[in-house]
């Protein structure tokens, strides 16, 4: 298929029909038109890296080549990244595929493919098909890196809260722009097995603020969707729902 993210045209793969259906809404932009109005903010300047963590089948990855010097994308479901492969080698020379995911320490991680490999909800929590995968950690991305500017997107499936600490130390240490998929909605779920309704309620609500507020050492964090503050009260109406909802927050300008 011949596409267009938000004017950039791109040749992409559409063998699955999941795969198709995903490129014509993303063409219609009824797909996370925050994030690239958060690439074109901060890559306004040349010379930038994007890291970009849980890239699947290519989107950010695209749309961004043009905009940076460099994107290292990372994707360890295989079905996904054999479509983002083909993706970049038709549009983008300037994105290297990493086959690991994103974890605290080198070695291996199981995920969960509910709804079958190749789907953009493959995690290490939840349950479906399991795959062990090798792993990287952010010190490894910042050595493949450089010394460039870094731009960091992540969107991880809920294994952002296993993370979190590292992803934000790191951001720190680079003053780098983030982009951050947050999944209280998996994490929520997931603790349910064992806090019951209302404690894990509690407990997602009090996980995903303490992110937020770390994620402030970086810089000023606002809802990605609204650019409004990501208050407590912001976080509390995406969490205190029937089901919590997922979000994004992201840090434009980093201190």
């Amino acid at each position: 298929m011949r596409v267009s993210l938000s004017g950039r045209s791109c040749d992409v793969m559409a063998v699955r029909p999941e795969s198709a259906a995903f490129w014509t809404a993303a063409e219609s932009g009824h797909w996370e038109d925050e994030t690239f109005r958060f690439i074109d903010a901060v890559t306004r300047e040349p010379g930038a890296v994007l890291l970009d963590v849980g890239a699947w089948i290519g989107p950010v990855a695209l749309y961004a080549s043009p905009r940076v010097a460099r994107v290292i994308a990372l994707e360890p479901d295989p079905v996904a990244r054999g479509e983002l492969a083909a993706n970049v080698d038709a549009n983008a020379p300037n994105v290297e595929i990493l086959n690991a995911a994103i974890d605290n320490t080198p070695g291996e991680l199981k995920l969960y493919a509910a709804q079958g490999l190749g789907n953009s909800e493959t995690s290490s929590i939840g349950q479906g098909e399991a795959i062990v995968v090798p792993t990287i950690t952010f010190a490894d991305l910042g050595a493949r890196a450089g010394e460039a500017r870094t731009v960091l997107k992540v969107d991880i499936e809920g294994h952002e809260y296993r993370v979190m600490d590292a992803l934000i130390d790191f951001a720190r240490s680079r003053r780098a722009s983030v982009h951050l998929s947050l999944h209280p909605r998996s994490y929520w779920t997931d603790l349910r097995k064992s806090q019951g309704f209302f404690g894990s309620r509690a407990a997602t609500f009090e996980a995903t603020w303490r992110a937020v507020e770390r994620l402030g050492e970086v810089g000023d964090v606002v809802m990605s969707g609204s650019q409004r503050p990501a208050t407590r009260g912001e976080i509390s109406r995406m969490i205190w729902k029937k089901r919590p909802k997922n979000f994004a927050v992201e840090v434009r300008r980093p201190r």
